[in-house]
């Protein structure tokens, strides 16, 4: 007898689908030994086994009524029922020439009877096989054989699940992996964004547009940094570049009135008063109650002569907080950076209050929007406080305590400042202006913890408030929480980017 058993046609192709499984040489199983049971059974022997053939051996994931974990694989008879796809029966081994002469027949457990049901992939593969053993000769009823066949084929389901598994938890690995890696990448490229922010801020504009520039190399989408770097061109003297960076960024963020107002000034700095014009209507348009100073003082130089420049600054005015109906509007078209004087009136209307005495409370509380919107935060204040005093019915309107807790905000009476947000929330629990307003005194304060909780309340209320992830990323970074920071500029960035 010839005790090499054949060897199939794809065992290289055989053999990396058994180890896809990653099932040789693990612990035993319940599922797996109800299955070698089932087996026994059905098939009434003392042996049953489930056997995976690897490149020299067979080694047996479930076993019954023997000890041994494995056998070589020349003497095992499972590597005879993997070169077929249907079940192995062996009536008798002493009578079968392939067997005869086995060491597992001739010597203990002294085989007699051996049928087997080949374990195959949905890919064709047979790895192994669900077999059954008897010491004495006998025969399978096709109903043994049908059964024995079915086991072997929720042996092969069970492990699909098993591999089904580890795909996904490679696939999931893999992904945690990539995304760890993009976000370091991320972090890296936006240190050297905010890098370059400290050097603006220090006044160090050429090393500043160096980063910036280091920047778009590494993420040429990142478009606010071609606004940035124009500030830094424009402090060098390289207008013609700054102007070819801002274009740049108002290509993606035409209705940002800072960027228009830039422009406009590097324009009327070149001389080019109708494209100032231009940018300074547009800017106006868009948000008429500010002038372009960006916390910085830069001001806005507009031309009184060929050689002769006036510089008008005015600090931030957050008018996307008065809520009044009542407020005065600028008409930007009387804006001209040819003539200061006509731009001066247009600052002029835009500071008028109302000069006659107030016929009712609905008129201070115009007076308070007017005395805000000029920065004239005591007497929006007061305004505010009469306009509560002189109508019990305003005692229940949110919005006027959201004002007044602006205006002491600005006028840094923090104490004063909660006290109106919270009033604010007592009486329409869902602003997120009050919540953002709270958050942003308690980080004057340097409560930032506070202050997170806040800004967390104003993104429940409108998940969509990019001010409030930016607020809540500044009080994370000042907590050194930088992951979370990154988390909540990468909301804004995702929708502007």
């Amino acid at each position: 007898m010839d005790l090499q058993p054949p060897i199939p046609s794809n065992e290289l192709a055989r053999l990396a689908a058994l180890r896809q499984y990653q099932i040789l040489d693990t612990a035993p199983e319940k599922v797996f030994d109800d299955f070698t049971f089932l087996a026994a059974q059905v098939c009434r022997t003392p042996i049953a086994l489930i056997s995976f053939v690897d490149g020299d051996r067979q080694w047996f994931k479930s076993k019954v009524g023997v000890d041994v974990d494995c056998t070589p694989r020349d003497v095992a008879f499972c590597a005879y029922t993997i070169m077929q796809q249907q079940p192995l029966v062996v009536r008798n081994a002493l009578n079968d020439s392939r067997f005869a002469n086995n060491p597992l027949v001739a010597q203990a457990p002294e085989i007699r009877f051996y049928a087997g049901a080949p374990l195959i992939t949905p890919e064709g593969y047979a790895i192994g096989t669900l077999c059954v053993v008897d010491t004495v000769p006998r025969d399978l009823s096709l109903e043994q054989q049908e059964g024995l066949r079915a086991l072997s084929n929720q042996v092969i389901a069970q492990l699909e699940m098993r591999r089904n598994v580890i795909t996904v938890s490679r696939n999931v690995m893999q992904r945690q992996q990539q995304e760890a890696e993009m976000r370091r990448q991320q972090e890296f490229i936006e240190v050297i964004y905010r890098r370059g922010l400290d050097k603006i801020q220090k006044g160090d504009y050429e090393a500043a547009a160096l980063d910036f520039s280091q920047y778009l190399q590494l993420k040429p989408n990142g478009i606010k940094a071609y606004y940035q770097r124009g500030l830094a061109l424009h402090k060098l003297g390289d207008y013609q570049g700054a102007i070819a960076d801002l274009n740049q960024y108002l290509q993606y963020n035409p209705n940002h009135a800072e960027a228009r107002y830039s422009r406009g000034l590097i324009r009327s700095q070149l001389g080019d008063y109708n494209g100032a014009t231009a940018d300074y209507t547009k800017a106006m348009s868009i948000n008429p109650d500010y002038i372009n100073n960006n916390n910085n003082n830069s001001g806005l130089l507009l031309p009184t002569g060929e050689d002769n420049h006036q510089r008008i600054t005015l600090d931030s005015i957050d008018a996307s907080s008065i809520t009044s109906e009542h407020t005065v509007t600028v008409d930007s078209n009387i804006v001209s950076s040819e003539l200061s004087s006509e731009y001066h009136r247009a600052i002029s209307v835009g500071s008028e209050v109302l000069s006659s005495p107030p016929q009712n409370p609905q008129d201070y509380i115009s007076l308070g929007n007017d005395y805000y919107k000029n920065q004239d935060y005591n007497k929006a204040v007061e305004n505010y406080t009469l306009a509560l005093k002189s109508n019990s019915s305003n005692s229940n309107n949110a919005a006027i305590y959201l004002n007044r807790g602006n205006a002491n905000y600005h006028l840094k009476k923090y104490g004063e400042a909660i006290e109106d947000y919270t009033q604010t929330l007592r009486i329409n629990p869902k602003s997120e202006k009050a919540y953002i307003g709270l958050g942003n005194t308690c980080a004057k304060l340097k409560n930032y913890d506070k202050a997170i909780e806040y800004y967390t309340k104003a993104l429940t209320v409108n998940p969509s408030n990019d001010k409030a992830y930016i607020s809540r990323g500044n009080a994370r970074s000042k907590l050194k929480d930088y992951t979370g920071a990154m988390e909540d500029y990468k909301k804004v960035w995702a929708k502007r980017e």
